[in-house]
């Protein structure tokens, strides 16, 4: 099976200033992803390798009203402004997802993930576990893409003065157990770019190859709180 890291998620209050303080931060750049049906949208930060960062928050404020409906990420980060919320792998078929699925004792939900960008096209993607399910528990989750151009990593962004182009994550910097982490992943945790430091399982930060050097962008994790 081949399995490929995909993309973080940083879960904000303001999904407009977290865009603009990671771009201020990091010199990189971004472009707007759009919105999904559940009320929350997104901003997506390319890091090169076939990998990137969405910097999400509510923007539909209806649909989260009732505590029953907001993300499990929702208070926490209401409590902190920012946190990261999500690690998430990717896979090239959906036969390779379904395997996951069943070793997970997890059914792959029938409808994608589908987010519609500005411009009225939509990115559709399926995955297992839920978010929902592996998130809060600091372990990260797998994709399957239907259409591959329309990855987020491989879209334009805006064109800032003196952008930083990324190159490729570097490390993440995780809680939790290199047993765990292998445990879970079904393949040597090593095989990936970790880093421990012997807090709870979750994402605690990522490093990405620029040609002006390492950029480390360092958040609370959501499973702390």
């Amino acid at each position: 099976m081949a399995m490929h890291l995909d993309h973080i998620s940083i879960s904000t209050t303001n999904l407009y200033y977290g865009a603009h303080r990671l771009r201020l931060e990091t010199g990189l750049s971004f472009y707007d992803g759009g919105f999904f049906a559940g009320g929350n949208a997104n901003r997506i930060f390319p890091l090169g390798g076939a990998t990137y960062l969405e910097i999400g928050g509510i923007v539909e404020a209806a649909k989260v009203r009732d505590p029953k409906n907001q993300p499990w990420w929702y208070p926490k980060v209401q409590a902190v402004g920012e946190a990261f919320s999500g690690l998430c792998f990717r896979v090239d078929t959906m036969e390779e997802l379904e395997e996951i699925a069943k070793k997970k004792s997890y059914t792959i939900n029938k409808d994608p993930v589908t987010r519609t960008r500005p411009n009225g096209s939509q990115v559709r993607a399926f995955s297992a576990p839920g978010a929902g399910d592996s998130w809060p528990k600091g372990l990260p989750n797998w994709y399957y893409f239907e259409d591959f151009a329309k990855h987020p990593s491989g879209q334009p962004v805006f064109n800032w003065p003196n952008i930083v182009r990324p190159n490729g994550i570097s490390f993440l910097e995780v809680g939790g157990s290199r047993e765990d982490m292998t445990a879970w992943l079904g393949v040597p945790e090593s095989t990936f770019p970790f880093r421990y430091n012997d807090k709870l399982p979750g994402l605690y930060a990522v490093g990405v190859n620029t040609a002006k050097g390492e950029i480390v962008i360092r958040r609370p994790s959501c499973t702390e709180f």
